[in-house]
């Protein structure tokens, strides 16, 4: 028994190493299927990725493998006649059969999961910034999904084998193979591969993807499905153009051309490997457009989250972050301060402060390329100079100092004004001023000082005109009201009420100041909310069931004006709304434990003076580029680059297909080339007609790879989720990027005219007429 296994076992291998021409392609088509999956399995469990990306490579692989089977059943149409002959049939001629590509599978399997898990390795330790990730490569699924491809391709090879096994056994030992004509079975699946991506497409169209269920397995192999699908709709255009050619201009239109339309009409073999090559193009066409657009989102995000080249995040509260950049960088060329205030209740209350005095100096064109852009467009709006800070906001001082009037030289009568300011401190709480005064007979004016504790800053919220009891009801003015170093009389103000009737709504803003008119009821004014409003910027998704209000870095309601809005902004991303932070910090209360403060900085500081505010501060310095690597591990965007290498592997496995098709009609090809020598066609004409069928298919090719790469790009790629895109991230909009598409084109150019046309180049000496005669004589 033993003796009888070893003499099948070597009898296998000898009829293996004879057959190696033919076995090689295959070896090389496992590895590389194997090693492609391997490499996306492995390198998912060391980051966490889907391993369905993977999908459009299995797809590429089942449509080759049979192919593949049918070229080795040709290979081997002689042994299995004679196994026929011999009473083999059935399960015992499929064993036969199945021997010599199961050890060629195996051996594949074995060398794809070595490359492919050395490939994950090197992809994980390049992509990746967590080292910790790598020690899980070599998974169960990596090495049960190797086993499975090494299965699955057995399969396939045998379901390629069949068409040779129900072949009639004449045609099998016939000299010369007849050319098949198309099964039920090749057409069922031509239009399963077209219902296919129909359905991709539609389900694109229909499902809403939000990036945190993984891709969906059907449009992730939408690419392959419609690049399939417009392969063939190419190959049988070309297919029923050249017959059309032949059959009405026929060798009218040249010799040559002649030559081509016919052979182009009967394509076969190469046809169907150029269907595989397409498909392969078009996902390398999506793949490479999303990682360029993927790698392009994540360095505009990290750009957004960073701020800046350099960030410094501190434990400590927004004034203090404010002085120190002043004080260490007076000229404001290398520092800027900034507080981001991550609020969840909504839009509004996620805000970001910018010391934006210093905005051009410091970050420069740093977010020119990205959706802040507009932000420098309109920093001076935003910047509090001098004249605004001291006419809104709030005021320090430890006085207030309020100036009376008559509005007449002659009073009949006593008047005794009372003055209330309301002001709120930097803790939010409210406090009132009493001051009361009495003006002259002749109107002449009166002063009069009180105590106040805002020192640390306080916001003007009231100002209340009022009568002592018996006193006149004569007008009179409020000529000014003097807080610190500011006369509050210099702001916009506005009577609290509307006047109704006799009765008046407030005092009359005039040239001198608040007009008391006659009324024995309190006349109250408030600061125009126009005027006192601190302008910032919102992004589009900012908006407010009021009047807009700005909450400071320590939750004080400031009243708001939006000077514009942008679709994005620094450090709030896609929704939020920045302020200048000097003008927001005034008169405010402490920064609220949440909030990130944080120092910006320019890429070329010097180190002296970072080290110094890390010295002070005990900050964390981080750049650019880690905040991007962080980003890119947080959000998946690792899988773009993943499916880039998926594309890869499956180009590799269309060249294989394409090289080993065009390998097996090389020699029915020269014997045509011979048996037109033998009628007196010169080479060289034939070489033209080579030429021409070449041509014909690189143009059907290229023109095939471009628009199902446009369509899959278009109609796909938008819905691979291939990025988790965090809540407040400006979205990824992918868009179809011709750079991308023409370099696929120039690439499925280039292997076609390369591939097909080495083939198709007849050889003077294995293409003569003498080759027919050798062949009748075997």
């Amino acid at each position: 028994m033993t003796r009888a296994l070893t003499r099948d076992l070597a009898r296998t291998l000898r009829g293996a190493w004879s057959r190696r021409g033919t076995l090689a392609p295959l070896l090389a088509l496992t590895t590389v299927v194997v090693a492609g999956v391997v490499a996306v399995l492995g390198f998912s469990e060391a980051a966490g990725t889907s391993g369905a990306l993977a999908v459009p490579l299995l797809l590429l692989a089942l449509v080759a493998l049979p192919t593949t089977g049918r070229e080795l059943a040709a290979a081997r149409r002689d042994e299995i006649a004679l196994a026929r002959l011999r009473g083999l049939e059935g399960g015992e001629l499929y064993v036969l059969l199945a021997l010599e590509p199961l050890l060629v599978l195996v051996l594949g399997g074995l060398l794809g999961g070595g490359l492919g898990l050395l490939v994950a390795h090197r992809s994980a330790g390049a992509w990746l910034t967590d080292p910790a990730a790598l020690t899980g490569l070599v998974g169960a699924d990596a090495l049960t999904a190797a086993v499975l491809v090494v299965l699955a391709g057995l399969v396939a090879l045998l379901v390629g084998m069949g068409a040779a096994l129900r072949e009639p056994l004449a045609d099998q030992v016939a000299a010369v193979a007849r050319p098949r004509r198309t099964t039920l079975a090749s057409a069922f699946a031509q239009v399963l591969v077209v219902v296919g991506a129909a359905v991709a497409v539609y389900r694109s169209s229909v499902t809403p993807t939000d990036g945190t269920g993984g891709p969906d397995l059907v449009v992730l192999a939408g690419p392959a499905l419609v690049g399939l699908a417009v392969g063939a709709a190419a190959l049988w255009l070309l297919r029923l153009l050249a017959r059309r050619w032949v059959r009405h201009r026929g060798p009218r239109a040249g010799l040559a051309g002649f030559l081509a339309a016919r052979r182009l009409a009967r394509v076969a073999g190469a046809g169907a490997a150029l269907q595989v090559l397409v498909a392969a193009a078009v996902v390398a066409g999506v793949a490479l457009t999303a990682a360029i657009q993927v790698e392009q989102w994540t360095e505009r995000s990290a750009r957004l989250v960073a701020g800046a080249p350099l960030r410094i995040d501190l434990e400590t509260g927004a004034e203090p972050a404010l002085e120190l950049t002043r004080r260490l960088d007076p000229d404001g060329r290398w520092l800027m301060a900034a507080v981001l205030v991550p609020g969840e209740g909504s839009v509004p209350a996620r805000r970001a402060f910018l010391d934006l005095s210093r905005h051009e100096r410091v970050l420069g064109g740093f977010h020119d390329d990205t959706s802040a852009a507009g932000l420098a467009t309109v920093v001076d709006e935003l910047v509090a100079d001098e004249a605004a800070a001291g006419t809104a906001g709030p005021v320090e001082g430890t006085e207030v100092v309020a100036t009376v009037s008559g509005v007449s030289r002659r009073l009949e009568g006593r008047v005794r004004p009372e003055v209330l300011l309301t002001l709120r401190d930097v803790t939010g709480g409210s406090r009132q001023v009493r001051l009361r005064l009495e003006v002259g007979l002749d109107g002449a004016p009166d002063t009069a000082s009180t105590e106040v504790r805002c020192a640390e800053g306080c916001e003007p919220v009231a100002v209340t005109l009022q009568r002592r009891p018996g006193d006149s009801q004569l007008p009179w003015t409020l000529d000014s009201l003097v807080l610190g170093d500011q006369d509050l009389l210099e702001r916009d103000w506005s009577p609290a009420e509307e006047t109704r009737g006799d009765r008046p709504g407030g005092p009359v803003p005039v040239a001198g100041g608040l007009l008391a008119v006659a009324s024995s009821t309190p006349l109250v004014a408030v600061p125009d909310a126009g005027s006192a409003a601190v302008p910032v910027l919102a992004t589009r998704s900012a908006t407010w069931d009021g009047d807009p209000v700005l909450d400071s870095p320590g939750g004080l309601d400031l009243p708001a004006q939006v000077v514009a809005r942008v679709p994005a902004l620094p450090l709030v991303q896609a929704d939020g709304v920045l302020a200048d932070l000097p003008r927001a910090l005034v008169g405010s209360p402490p920064t609220v434990p949440v909030a990130d403060v944080v120092v910006l900085a320019r890429a070329d500081t010097p180190s002296a003076l970072l080290d110094e505010v890390l010295d002070e501060t005990g900050g964390e310095l981080r750049t650019l580029e880690q905040v991007r690597a962080s980003l890119s591990d947080d959000t998946g965007a690792a899988q773009a680059r993943v499916y880039l290498l998926v594309a890869g592997f499956g180009l590799l496995v269309a060249l294989l297909v394409l090289g080993t098709a065009v390998a097996r009609e090389r020699p029915a090809w020269l014997r045509d080339v011979a048996a037109l020598r033998v009628v007196g066609l010169d080479v060289r004409r034939i070489r033209g007609a080579g030429r021409l069928e070449v041509a014909g298919l690189v143009v059907v090719s290229v023109g095939a790879a471009l628009l199902g790469t446009a369509a899959g790009v278009l109609w796909l790629l938008g819905d691979l989720a291939l990025v988790e895109v965090p809540d407040h991230a400006v979205a990824l909009r992918t868009s179809l990027d011709p750079l991308p598409v023409l370099l696929l084109g120039l690439v499925v150019a280039t292997v076609v005219a390369l591939v097909v046309g080495r083939g198709r180049r007849p050889s003077a000496e294995r293409s003569r007429p003498a080759i027919l005669r050798e062949e009748a004589a075997r």
